[in-house]
């Protein structure tokens, strides 16, 4: 009896546990870590190939700059790029470009305006100002009337466009909209199919292009929200795209842009025209193809947070054209099938955990969780993605239930030391050992950050003068100032030294704009200053000033010290050069050399200073004082 009562003890355990987790699942308190554990799965599964007859085209970084021109690029280059893919015999070309506005030339315009009209296997991109669950404005253009297939469009909760911003002109040829709504965290998972405006239903870019492709007529089309939109009698049969109530789509992100083989830019494509050679490797692999022309630019403003990472925006629509072409979609289990799994799995896990010694409990929970995990991941590499959080959720749940509070007295602790170290260490620093561990900076490295020294001027003479109390005082009251500056331009605070301040920019973290980080925050410093003395003077205080210098050069970065103490920190001929610039800076001025003049002046201020010669290095120094 005793025994059938501790089974159904744990029975009753693990089933509280895992309806607790549907419970708290079905109110969509889970819906950011599930999504979190999707796109892992999107990740870590092996990347797949793109359709093989869709294209990128890309306008990458060779064809900016190059004799195509400055971006944006003439209209007539793309009018271009349109008349070589038609001649590549191309079946389909959609432009994720917007052509909004005339441009300044008319006769490129007209160009373009007469490429598309020769070439009518065109799609161009147009845009919604506005893109959300508010209802659209009064119709325009549109494609397909929402009752026509009994869909009550003012009872739907569709993605809604509203102020529709079309080409430049009216072109015979037709139009898709490039809108996307990023979920809360920023990261465009699911795109709409189709926007409502004004009681009608308009196509996005990806949509109307497998409209364009197929030849489909409205009535071939089929709109059910929650469930799926159905495509009848295309050339491939019935296609079951299957989309939520908003009338989204998940996107199945095949990979990053890598898996877009083979590509092509602008420039490829005019060394098809050149080159005989590359004219049959273009051809060859642009025969009957669909060729998606966006921006994949490096830098560029079409790139978007995505489930595997940030990709241009033009990879997204082409992703969603593979997906509907190849009936690649990601699948769910209904939510009454996951709920009953978390039930079961909840009921399954207790029974197999309470053995005698408390670790085996805890290593068949991991056991238990790995194997989950590896089903899950396994699974998302057939497309379907099954239940991971509220699994997972149930487990922990379970556990917890089983083991007393262990984990809630463990997370209270790291939160204290966390909060501890947090104000010892460097806030990136200290983020990186807590994600990555001291294995994450062992290995030093030489590479190219900026270097900021700042110094109050006249500290040592002023210090012998003050009260203790008041050095004490004023110098918190100058760290309390600073020290949130270094942070919130993303600095590493290497050490501070009496009044001196050392932080780097770029590592741990790799930063492009290390160099301009630092100016910034030396000139928010300065402004500090300013700020901090107006008390003083108000308070009979007189007033003190630094002098700040900064340098960007190849240093070395990393770990040093012995097995017993580590210092992160940098090392080299670039810290020295910025120390002896600092050294050199009158109080309230920043000084900077040539390097981090050379990374900044297309966005800060300066003025030519005259050449320093400085302790310890031989040749004279060009430095340049930050005046704006």
């Amino acid at each position: 009896m005793q025994g059938l009562h501790r089974l159904k003890t744990r029975l009753l355990i693990g089933g509280i546990a895992g309806l607790a987790s549907v419970a708290v699942f079905l109110a969509g308190w889970l819906d950011s870590l599930e999504n979190i554990a999707v796109d892992a799965c999107l990740r870590l599964r092996p990347a797949r190939a793109i359709a093989d007859e869709v294209r990128l085209v890309g306008i990458g970084d060779r064809d900016v700059g190059s004799q195509l021109g400055r971006w944006p690029f003439a209209r007539a280059v793309h009018a271009d790029v349109l008349d070589i893919l038609a001649a590549l015999s191309v079946r389909h070309t959609t432009f994720d470009v917007i052509f909004a506005e005339p441009s300044s030339d008319a006769d490129q315009d007209g160009r373009l305006k007469a490429a598309i009209t020769k070439h009518k296997a065109t799609t161009l991109a147009y845009y919604f100002e506005e893109a959300g669950h508010e209802r659209g404005g009064d119709a325009g253009r549109h494609f397909l009337e929402g009752n026509r297939y009994g869909l009550d469009l003012a009872r739907q909760h569709l993605i809604s466009g509203r102020n529709p911003q079309p080409p430049f002109a009216q072109l015979d040829t037709s139009f898709g909209a490039v809108n996307a709504v990023p979920d809360a965290d920023g990261i465009i998972r699911r795109v709409p199919l189709f926007f409502e405006h004004g009681g009608r239903l308009y196509p996005s870019l990806a949509m109307q292009t497998i409209i364009a492709v197929l030849g489909l007529r409205a009535d071939q089309i089929s709109v059910v929200p929650g469930k799926e939109v159905t495509l009848v009698d295309t050339p491939r049969g019935t296609l079951h795209i299957p989309i939520d109530s908003d009338g989204q789509y998940r996107v199945n992100y095949a990979g990053d842009l890598g898996v877009f083989v083979p590509a092509f830019q602008y420039l490829d494509l005019y060394g098809a025209v050149q080159s005989p050679e590359m004219g049959k490797k273009v051809a060859a692999a642009l025969k009957d193809s669909i060729a998606m022309i966006g921006i994949v630019s490096t830098g560029n403003s079409d790139m978007v947070n995505t489930s595997v990472g940030r990709v241009p925006g033009v990879a997204v629509q082409a992703t969603v054209v593979s997906n509907i072409l190849t009936g690649s979609h990601l699948r769910f289990l209904p939510w009454y099938a996951q709920g009953l799994l978390v039930i079961v799995f909840g009921m399954l896990l207790a029974l197999i955990m309470l053995p005698a010694r408390p670790w085996a409990g805890i290593g068949i929970f991991v056991l238990v969780v790995a194997a989950w995990s590896w089903a899950v991941l396994v699974a998302a590499g057939h497309d379907w993605m099954l239940p991971a959080t509220p699994v997972l959720a149930a487990a922990g749940a379970t556990m917890l239930l089983l083991t007393g509070l262990d984990a809630t007295v463990l997370k209270r602790d790291r939160s204290r030391i966390v909060a501890v170290l947090g104000r010892y260490f460097a806030r990136p620093l200290l983020a990186r050992l807590i994600e990555h561990g001291d294995a994450a900076l062992a290995k030093s490295e030489r590479r190219e950050l900026t270097i900021f020294f700042s110094d109050i001027r006249g500290f040592t003479s002023w210090t012998e003068r003050a009260e203790p109390d008041e050095v004490t005082k004023r110098l918190n009251e100058y760290f309390s100032a600073m020290m949130p500056l270094v942070e919130k331009h993303g600095g590493t605070l290497d050490k501070i030294i009496g009044d001196c301040i050392m932080v780097f920019f770029g590592a741990p973290v790799a930063m492009d704009d290390h160099a301009l980080r630092a100016v910034r925050m030396a000139c928010e410093m300065q402004r500090e200053m300013a700020r901090l003395n107006t008390k003083w003077e108000r308070e009979g205080r007189a007033p003190l000033h630094i002098g700040i210098g900064i340098h960007t050069g190849y240093v070395t970065v990393g770990n040093f010290g012995s097995e017993a103490f580590l210092d992160y920190t940098v090392i080299g001929r670039g810290v020295n050069l910025a120390a002896r610039i600092e050294a050199s800076a009158e109080g309230g001025k920043i000084l900077v050399s040539e390097r981090t003049n050379a990374l900044v002046r297309d966005h800060i201020q300066t003025q030519s200073h005259p050449d320093l010669m400085l302790k310890g290095i031989p040749e004279p120094q060009g430095v340049f004082e930050v005046v704006g």
